[in-house]
């Protein structure tokens, strides 16, 4: 009687996560192999033919090589200078911790939309306030940011760096408080300095929330699509075109659903290798 009661309250959200989540990806992989065109009076099945046709696909390539390149340089920076202001504010700031940590975490919580529009603002082709601060200090460049196919790239890097990196601080800043004090004394009394200490003792601690942390990011980078379709729509050209944005143009303004669910799976599969060789060779090193 318990079983069939436990069954009775469990079935309705098994029955959501059929519907929600595992029928939309079988359907999905259906889909992949037909060649479905809404313009196109109907799909007829073409087998791996949308696979062949990503692997060949140099616009495809480009936003995936697009977006490595947003990952390294967001990963890389973001994860530096939360490092930094995390061990700022655990070994220099005590009194007033709680109200700069709050402070700090309200970025990561607007939603990426108005992260898109406040840097339309911020990096206006004309009146930017950034290139009026550069001015102010002479510097005479003054970059189009999102407006320029060499610079587009850039302000969404900017914009990410900015809301983000307090998010990377707070994994880091839980980390080290979680450090035992009786490890940092006790290379105190032998008289280490604080870099020292910094480096032989507390970063090969943080190594697991380090690893935690860039694996969060990474991956919420590669999804990264709110703030491109606000503040670039890709453009200016492809310079801003990452793979997640090129599938939802695919999909959505070329009505190819089959090629952009063929597309989505071939990102899935690259994803589900790199996180495999990430856990292999760099989590079981530590």
């Amino acid at each position: 009687m318990k079983l069939n009661e436990s069954t009775f309250f469990v079935l309705p959200a098994v029955i959501v996560l059929l519907l929600v989540v595992v029928f939309p990806l079988l359907y999905s992989v259906y889909v992949s192999l037909y060649n479905y065109d809404l313009l196109l009076p109907s799909p007829n099945f073409i087998g791996l033919g949308n696979y062949l046709e990503a692997l060949g696909d140099s616009r495809f390539i480009a936003s995936l090589i697009r977006t490595g390149e947003l990952v390294i340089m967001c990963v890389t920076v973001q994860y530096l200078l939360g490092l930094l202001l995390a061990l700022s504010l655990y070994y220099h700031v005590g009194r007033f911790r709680g109200l700069i940590v709050a402070l700090l975490s309200i970025p990561p919580m607007i939603p990426p939309v108005v992260i898109g529009y406040m840097g339309r603002l911020i990096f206006h082709p004309v009146a930017s306030p950034v290139n009026y601060l550069l001015e102010v200090v002479h510097i005479p460049a003054k970059p189009l940011w999102h407006t320029s196919a060499q610079t587009s790239l850039l302000t969404i890097f900017l914009l990410d760096t900015w809301q983000w990196t307090p998010f990377m601080m707070l994994l880091l800043l839980s980390g080290l408080m979680a450090i035992p004090q009786e490890y940092l004394e006790s290379v105190r009394i032998d008289g280490a300095s604080p870099w020292q200490e910094v480096r032989h003792v507390v970063l090969p601690l943080l190594k697991t929330v380090s690893v935690v942390a860039i694996l969060f990011r990474a991956l919420d980078i590669l999804r990264i699509f709110d703030i491109i379709y606000v503040l670039t729509y890709g453009g200016p050209g492809t310079s801003s075109e990452v793979v997640s944005f090129y599938i939802y143009l695919t999909s959505f303004n070329y009505w190819r659903i089959g090629y952009g669910a063929a597309l989505s799976w071939l990102l899935t599969i690259i994803l589900s290798l790199l996180a495999m060789i990430y856990l292999k060779y760099v989590v079981k090193s530590f």
